[in-house]
């Protein structure tokens, strides 16, 4: 909860107690204001694809505006999930997704999380490349079912770009 700070002072206070009880370096970063979205991505290097990609929206009675711990854990209560819509903006983010999994060597299957800037630029948020493979609650199945592939499909891609990934020279 202390982890978006909102002016010089709290971040002051914040910074002091992480210093104090980690003793190493505090990442800041930019806030982002902006839509969400989570990007399913399968395969390996030069075969790796989107899967497809979801907006995450809060509902009116989460605990937080913020997609969180809590509300990944309470997202049946806390969370609207819809397939992004076809255009730029998808495009874009997908764009900002595939190049994030590809630079950063993932394998296989994972899921990347993109977030708009006060601009509506795109900016990568993170990347899950352990997905969750909940069927009835992570985010991979869940954009894999959007996409019309069935999760016995999914886990078989997953294998699949394992296997041609082990037995490449």
């Amino acid at each position: 909860a202390r982890s978006r700070v909102s002016s010089p002072a709290q971040l002051r206070a914040v910074c002091s107690d992480l210093l104090e009880r980690f003793r190493q370096a505090v990442l800041v970063e930019e806030y982002l204001p902006g839509r969400e979205f989570t990007v399913g991505l399968l395969g390996t290097g030069r075969r790796a694809r989107v899967l497809g990609t979801l907006e995450v929206g809060v509902a009116e009675n989460a605990p937080s505006v913020d997609y969180g711990f809590e509300m990944k854990e309470r997202c049946e209560e806390f969370c609207v999930y819809q397939a992004a819509a076809p255009g730029p903006l998808r495009d874009e983010v997908e764009s900002v997704a595939l190049a994030a999994y590809l630079a950063l060597e993932c394998r296989d299957a994972g899921r990347v999380d993109v977030r708009l800037d006060a601009a509506g630029r795109a900016s990568f948020m993170e990347v899950n490349p352990l997905a969750g493979l909940n069927p009835g609650h992570s985010d991979l199945p869940m954009i894999a079912t959007q996409q019309g592939l069935s999760f016995p499909a999914l886990i078989a891609a997953i294998l699949d770009s394992a296997t041609e990934r082990m037995v490449a020279p």
